[in-house]
């Protein structure tokens, strides 16, 4: 089963928040997913203990280096998609993680910070895959971004070609830099869940993560949910 692994040696960028629109979108297919903590401050785990997990989506905490591979493969063998939350920083945990993973995500933001540090993670993944039988895709993530294409800032565009150029895929659909995508954390569920009373602009938000699990899933030839 595909294992989609999340990583950034920056926080703050919306790595765990789009682990998170993922497992749920995915879920709401009727796919079990299984959600690996390694983040040391377990943010997933923490939404988990809230109100309206769904049933098909378990959360496991992981974090010793050393038996993250056996974690994982686990994982695989009980879920339709795992999905693994990792550190900020580089380690061998992150190593690891990305020995056995399908596709790698690096989300980031549009800043010369943010491309900065995102190289450094795509680095790392390239290393890793060096070291496979077949080698690990890979993409950047645009998250927390403005909801029109049309309000990037140049220096935004500006990396997106420079990305490109590196033969550095992008995901096709961005994160938004949404309200709804942050309530999960305070509410708990899934965007399925959340009321309008509670957060705006909740039908876009339910579209712009629709979309952005079909380009994932396209990325990694699995069906695309209707």
């Amino acid at each position: 089963m595909p294992v989609i692994t999340l990583l950034s040696p920056k926080g703050g960028v919306g790595k765990t928040t789009t682990a998170l629109l993922l497992a749920t979108e995915l879920a709401a297919q009727d796919a079990k997913v299984i959600l690996v903590d390694a983040d040391p401050n377990f943010p997933l785990s923490k939404w988990a203990a809230l109100k309206g997990k769904p049933d098909n989506i378990e959360v496991v905490e992981e974090i010793d280096e050393e038996t993250i591979i056996d974690t994982i493969t686990e994982a695989r063998r009980r879920a339709k998609f795992v999905i693994v939350d990792l550190e900020g920083r580089a380690s061998g945990r992150v190593t690891n993680a990305l020995l056995v993973s399908n596709l790698a995500l690096i989300p980031m933001q549009g800043s010369a910070l943010d491309s900065n540090e995102a190289a450094r993670a795509f680095k790392n993944v390239k290393q890793v895959s060096k070291h496979r039988d077949k080698p690990l895709k890979f993409a950047a993530v645009l998250a927390k971004t403005q909801a029109s294409e049309r309000l990037w800032p140049r220096d935004l565009k500006q990396i997106i070609a420079g990305l490109q150029e590196a033969g550095i895929p992008v995901i096709s659909t961005a994160l938004a830099d949404r309200g709804a995508f942050r309530a999960l954390f305070s509410f708990g569920g899934t965007l399925a869940t959340l009321k309008a009373t509670d957060v705006g602009s909740l039908a876009t938000a339910r579209a712009n993560a629709a979309a952005f699990t079909v380009d994932v899933l396209t990325l990694l030839n699995e069906k695309a949910p209707a």
